[in-house]
């Protein structure tokens, strides 16, 4: 805790009466010299927030001085944490009680406590920070939440099972995948009603959750199960392109530019490049295996490959096309974000309690204490990671 001093002036108690002394005497032992300087964590786009894998709390780290500020005592163990970027507001859920609780980072207190028909296992932030999707891939459901009003906008009980959901940037429309039919699911939030595209012949194959292209246009899914990445044609609601990735493909990635879809497979550790305009291969690199996490650097340039597998990490110059520096982290990543001016990544990890500040352009790597057991969740108040 910051502390600030309070001077004090002197005063020429000899003009005084024995009664004022004796009264400033007690006023100034009685009052406080130093005066407790509250820490402000009121402004997100500054901040970290990582919350502990086992104990009810948040850290809180500015990402200017790169160090813990605060420390967020927590009434329920936080699974999920977002933060709206353009508000002092945090959100956490907890699965097991099928929790959502808002805090408000201004006056540094919890505010309000809802109960979910669902348990939130999935917990995405829409693009403008206004809304948060929750889904759960085990027993189906979703619930759209309003951050700013701290209120449920609508459940859906009924909602198949399914990962994270993807907002479209016209703030009406969210996709996803639906393994059950083999298709790709479309919510649209003004009549709660949902449309389904076809992706395959044969339901029950493993389907990622949906990525897209920068302007929507573009929605990418990737077929575990037989090793594709496909491209639909938001408009068209068809299949536009289909690309043979590997084994096991990750979750595609588009670049914060908006240039380029990366397909990664973590059975091989192929990295495929696409240009998305016309759609035409840039690059096929490799790395080791398990690659399935990215962060994308200023003007596309410098990027973060890495794994939840293992420890592994990849510096890859996109101009190069080309590895420009690796090496092994202290743990395993429990996921990855880009700063919002794409110079720097950071990197949780739930064995370690410490969090990875990667320099992208100097390709240095650091690390920051942060929570008591390793991280749970983590997130920043704003990213560069666009389209997931």
């Amino acid at each position: 805790m910051l502390l600030a001093t309070r001077f004090i002036p002197t005063w020429d108690c000899s003009k005084l009466s024995s009664i004022s002394s004796l009264f400033l005497f007690f006023a100034l032992i009685s009052g406080s010299v130093q005066a407790v300087a509250a820490v402000d964590i009121s402004d997100p786009t500054k901040l970290m927030f990582v919350g502990d894998r086992s104990e009810n709390l948040i850290d809180v780290i500015s990402l200017d001085d790169e160090e813990v500020i605060f420390r967020i005592k927590t009434s329920l163990h936080p699974d999920h944490i977002v933060v709206t970027p353009f508000a002092p507001i945090l959100v956490y859920t907890n699965i097991g009680t099928k929790t959502v609780v808002f805090y408000d980072l201004k006056k540094q207190q919890e505010t309000r406590t809802l109960e979910l028909p669902i348990s939130p296992r999935h917990v995405v932030l829409d693009t403008t920070g206004a809304k948060i999707g929750i889904s759960d891939d085990v027993d189906g459901g979703f619930v759209l939440i309003h951050a700013y009003a701290r209120s449920v906008q609508f459940a859906l009980e009924d909602f198949p099972p399914t990962t994270d959901v993807l907002f479209d940037p016209n703030d009406v429309d969210i996709y996803y995948s639906n393994e059950a039919t083999g298709s790709m699911g479309l919510l649209d939030t003004n009549t709660q009603r949902t449309y389904e595209m076809s992706l395959t012949d044969e339901p029950g194959q493993l389907l990622s959750a949906p990525s897209r292209s920068i302007d929507g246009r573009y929605i990418y899914v990737a077929n575990v199960t037989t090793g594709e990445v496909y491209s639909l044609n938001a408009y068209s609601k068809i299949i536009f392109n289909t690309f043979e990735v590997g084994a096991k493909p990750a979750r595609p990635y588009t670049t914060p530019e908006g240039t380029f879809l990366y397909m990664m497979d973590e059975d091989s550790g192929r990295l495929l490049t696409v240009e998305q305009q016309g759609f035409t291969e840039y690059a096929d690199s490799k790395f080791d295996r398990g690659v399935n996490l990215v962060a994308v650097g200023r003007f596309d340039r410098m990027n973060l490959f890495l794994s939840s597998a293992n420890k592994r990490w990849y510096v890859y110059d996109n101009v190069a096309r080309a590895v420009i520096e690796n090496g092994d982290f202290l743990a395993r990543p429990l996921g990855v974000l880009g700063a919002a001016d794409g110079k720097t990544a950071y990197v949780a990890f739930a064995d370690a309690a410490q969090v990875a500040i990667v320099d992208l352009e100097k390709q240095t790597l650091e690390y920051i204490p942060a929570t008591e057991n390793g991280s749970g969740a983590f997130t920043i108040g704003l990213s560069n990671n666009v389209c997931h």
